[in-house]
């Protein structure tokens, strides 16, 4: 049933090491480079536009780990043989892909979430009274919007990685797609404006419409690319992760 084929995934995904080593990463780069901000940006000068907003400055170095996650999920029972095993205990392979996704996208969104939450909470004793409130909806939708963009990018990751059956592949593949593409596209749209249309669309780039739901100190797409509407840009969002899911 989904139900053990669940149960049976998480039980994967804990007892390796990998995985602890990951969301520990994870955990410190998100929280110490948000928190690092946070402080840094603490000065009387930054309170007007709130210097809590910096807390999610470490989310795009997390979301490179947890994308590692997300390809050692799935390519690390290829490389070990153990895939073998799963598929012969759960032949529907449907099945199989969505019990390691809903797992994988659970953990994710958790390190997400917890990690812009011990953010705040390490930078809330510098700022004092201009410490942004949990009970305050705009910043909790940073913590909530950190987490589903998390489990978005490790999602997208496994899509590639059951694709490719690399470790290193997926994780190219992603880091280039988030990261790395970004540059050469840059160069090219001072001579070709569509391509600020191309770049508008880049999960790097429509991430920032969740992970950043009330557009406070960022807008997905920047000056002169942002074209697309609040909704579309985390449909397009989403997409990034169901079209590599739905091919595996």
């Amino acid at each position: 049933t989904l139900v053990r084929a669940v149960r049976s995934e998480w039980i994967k995904l804990r007892t390796l090491r990998s995985t602890w080593v990951t969301a520990v990463i994870t955990l410190v780069m998100t929280t110490g480079i948000g928190a690092l901000a946070t402080v840094i940006t603490s000065k009387p000068e930054y309170f007007g536009s709130g210097s809590w907003k910096m807390a999610i400055l470490g989310a795009p170095f997390g979301q490179i780990v947890v994308a590692v996650l997300g390809a050692l999920v799935i390519t690390g029972e290829y490389s070990s043989g153990q895939i073998r095993s799963s598929l012969a205990a759960v032949p529907k392979r449907g099945r199989f892909l969505l019990s390691k996704a809903v797992v994988l996208a659970v953990v994710s969104f958790i390190l997400g979430s917890v990690s812009v939450f011990l953010s705040w909470a390490i930078s809330k004793p510098f700022l004092g009274e201009h410490a942004g409130s949990l009970t305050d909806a705009h910043y909790a939708g940073y913590i909530w919007g950190s987490g589903l963009a998390y489990a978005v990018i490790a999602l997208m990751t496994l899509g590639i990685g059951l694709l490719l059956r690399s470790t290193a592949g997926a994780i190219t593949v992603v880091v280039s797609v988030l990261f790395v593409v970004t540059v050469p596209l840059q160069l090219a749209a001072s001579k070709w404006e569509w391509i600020n249309k191309v770049i508008g669309c880049l999960p790097s780039t429509v991430s920032s419409a969740v992970s950043d739901p009330f557009q406070n100190a960022t807008q997905w797409g920047g000056d002169g690319v942002q074209f697309l509407s609040h909704g579309q840009a985390i449909a397009v969002f989403v997409a990034w992760a169901l079209v590599p899911l739905i091919a595996a």
